[in-house]
């Protein structure tokens, strides 16, 4: 029996974006060809990080034995200025605009092996991979005196923005607080203004209800493909005990993070021909301007997005995402894979 194809807007509750469902072009708006980055070990920035001239901060879980290590990027999208006093890089005004100096703090993580991708990575590295994240993200949160948010984010391909084949990630402080956070902030924070509840409770526990969606869950973890998903086979996971803050959470559970992570992403390669996507964690912002909740009302959740589409005319006219996949099958296909 053939599917009823799916035509319908969706509004997120939190963001209030609209999402337009077509599951009818599918078949000709799914990317298929990948243009794979090869870069020989001999010329690798990242494969001996030392001798590439690479400034070392950090190396996991030693400088004999690293499997991890972080380093400064050499082209920063932020200029690191930590002597500046923090009234010399607020937000001014140039004519009609508001304008910000562009300090911050842009690291790489990079992983040891220069062939081994993210679907060969096992639970216990990824949990590794998330220790490192939090104890970095701590460290720069103290150390970055202008930082309003921290980003931690990693490519994987290509068409995802990895322009260097080694596996890496990457960890960015912002002085300003980024759009697609600012809206995810207040409006889970007006959400709990008005209904005195978090809106991240009410939609996990409205997924878990319909049981739809859920892709994978442990004791402490559950991913999902979104209602209101913006790309196709989006996935999202989230901690079941509600936290704000990303760095905050408890140790023991790095290794059941790493295993819903590991999971997913080996269910996206297999359905998939492991296709090249980017994750990254939302996470609480580092100040909180909306008194004494400090971020009570939000939970911080990681995003993992195969990039299996290009915007085109209708989103860059309408800031209207377009989805040709119906995440109730998104998530059917990942759950059997």
């Amino acid at each position: 029996m053939t599917k009823k194809s799916l035509s319908e807007f969706r509004q997120d509750l939190v963001s209030g974006e609209w999402v337009l469902f077509s599951t009818g072009r599918a078949k000709g708006h799914i990317l298929k060809k990948k243009e794979i980055l090869k870069q020989p070990e001999e010329n690798c920035p990242f494969e001996n990080p030392a001798a590439s001239g690479q400034k070392i901060i950090w190396s996991y879980p030693d400088d004999q034995n690293w499997r991890e290590m972080v380093i400064k990027n050499k082209y920063p999208a932020v200029i690191t200025n930590y002597e500046k006093e923090k009234e010399e890089t607020s937000a001014d005004k140039k004519d009609l605009f508001n304008v910000h100096e562009a300090v911050g703090n842009h690291e790489i993580v990079v992983f040891r092996e220069h062939d081994r991708t993210p679907y060969d990575f096992s639970r216990e590295q990824f949990a590794e991979t998330i220790k490192v994240y939090k104890k970095r993200y701590a460290e720069i949160s103290v150390l970055d005196g202008c930082a309003e948010y921290i980003l931690i984010f990693h490519n994987h391909g290509p068409t995802a923005g990895a322009t260097i084949a080694h596996p890496h990630s990457q960890i960015i402080s912002f002085p300003i607080l980024p759009p697609d956070v600012y809206r995810s902030i207040y409006g889970s924070f007006n959400y709990y203004k008005k209904h005195g509840k978090k809106i991240y409770d009410i939609i996990l526990g409205w997924e878990i209800e319909k049981a739809k969606r859920i892709v994978y869950e442990n004791e402490y973890f559950i991913v999902f493909c979104p209602f209101v998903s913006k790309y196709p086979y989006e996935v999202r996971i989230f901690p079941k005990q509600s936290q704000a803050h990303f760095e905050v959470m408890p140790e023991e559970q790095e290794i059941f993070l790493g295993e819903a992570i590991q999971d997913v992403i080996g269910k996206i390669g297999r359905i998939l021909d492991k296709p090249f996507f980017n994750f990254f964690i939302h996470t609480a912002p580092l100040k909180d301007d909306l008194g004494e909740h400090f971020h009570d009302f939000y939970c911080w959740h990681m995003e993992i997005i195969p990039r299996l589409s290009i915007e085109g005319g209708i989103e860059l006219g309408t800031d209207v995402s377009v989805n040709v996949v119906d995440p109730d099958e998104a998530a059917e296909e990942l759950r059997g894979a």
